[in-house]
């Protein structure tokens, strides 16, 4: 718990008027989801968080029972310092997300100690400026998933397009959809990294680079094989739908020491699995590592997971519905394991082998 002689409010008083301060005050504790101070009301005091951390969220003005995360304090720092210059209502509500103490001191007690205004009035400065960067980080915030989205819309556009043209392309290509697919995945891919190097936010947020690389890599070194078990589940649950399915076997190419000695399966493997690592650039670290960040509210990561998944399992849509469908499963499994670390590589390996276990020891047919 901070003590209120280490609180920079409280700088330059002597130990006397700390002493006398404390006496007109008191403690309070708040249990997590209590408000501290609630928006609109009559502001007659002022709160210094001793311990735990509050969330600051304001309503919307057209639906007030919408609010919005604008801000976290801390222990340290004030709460309803505005209050004693323009006396208004309260501006905002403040939530304890922890259990939280506080001290809590009576406006007109506060305006008899000139040294306390002067040092509301630092933090109050303080903040304002610190409001300013965050203004600023909105604005880049706001840009980039502006051109986000208009990146999404084209992608869904020309995949649209193109799911419309693909017999007519068939009849003209030879017989594999991997030729129309791969080239279209390169250039989205293209697209997506030109977004993410000039949104001007760290390549790390997007999931590239050194941090939580190691993690992301054990991780999916651990929880890739028993995803890979419940593949071999899903696969035989999917073949009872039809009676000339359930004569497959579950698994088609159980010799994996023949799969690895083909030549023709190692070359395809290397194809899949660079697609996989742009198909991840794409749906991971453009789309849901951006979704993750913008999006407000306790279930932002669910709902980035999910779009992420939804989106992965439409790029497939060419090779049949089921398939598509069937991709949905492990497009929210390789959102999870992104959303722990947020590290790309991790997603990729695992992405690489069960894809690889997939076609060419499980026996879903090669596009």
């Amino acid at each position: 718990m901070v003590s209120l002689r280490t609180i920079p409010l409280f700088t330059g008083l002597t130990a006397e008027e700390l002493d006398r301060l404390h006496k007109l005050g008191e403690e309070r504790v708040f249990k997590v989801d209590t408000p501290l101070v609630r928006e609109g009301e009559t502001a007659t005091e002022l709160l210094i968080l001793l311990s735990g951390k509050a969330e600051v969220r304001k309503r919307e003005e057209n639906r007030p029972e919408i609010e919005h995360v604008i801000g976290q304090i801390e222990a340290g720092e004030v709460i309803g310092e505005v209050a004693l210059f323009d006396g208004k209502p309260r501006s905002a509500t403040v939530v304890a997300i922890e259990k939280c103490t506080a001290f809590v001191l009576a406006l007109p007690h506060l305006s008899a100690q000139p040294r306390l205004v002067v040092n509301v009035a630092r933090a109050l400065a303080t903040r304002v400026r610190d409001h300013g960067d965050e203004m600023r980080a909105t604005a880049q915030q706001r840009a980039a998933m502006g051109d986000l989205i208009v990146k999404v819309i084209v992608l869904l556009c020309g995949y649209a397009l193109l799911v419309a043209g693909l017999p007519w392309l068939q009849a003209r290509l030879p017989g594999s959809s991997s030729y129309i697919s791969l080239p279209v995945i390169a250039l989205f891919g293209l697209g997506s990294w030109q977004f993410i190097r000039r949104s001007g936010f760290p390549l790390a947020d997007f999931g590239l680079g050194r941090r939580h690389f190691f993690g992301s890599v054990i991780e999916a070194i651990v929880l890739t094989p028993p995803f890979m078990a419940a593949l071999v589940g899903l696969k035989w649950a999917v073949m009872q739908l039809r009676p000339e399915w359930r004569a497959l076997p579950v698994i088609q190419f159980p010799d994996l020491r023949a799969q690895l000695a083909s030549q023709k399966v190692l070359e395809l493997f290397i194809v899949y699995a660079v697609s996989a690592f742009v198909q991840e650039l794409i749906v991971r670290s453009a789309l849901q590592a951006s979704l993750e960040s913008y999006l407000v509210g306790r279930r932002r990561i669910g709902k980035a997971i999910l779009v992420s998944a939804l989106m992965f399992s439409v790029n497939h849509l060419h090779l049949s519905f089921l398939f598509a469908m069937l991709a949905f499963v492990p497009g929210l499994f390789w959102g999870w394991l992104f959303s722990r670390k947020r590290n790309l590589v991790g997603v990729w390996v695992s992405h690489a082998v069960v894809g690889g276990f997939v076609f060419f020891v499980l026996g879903i047919s090669l596009p």
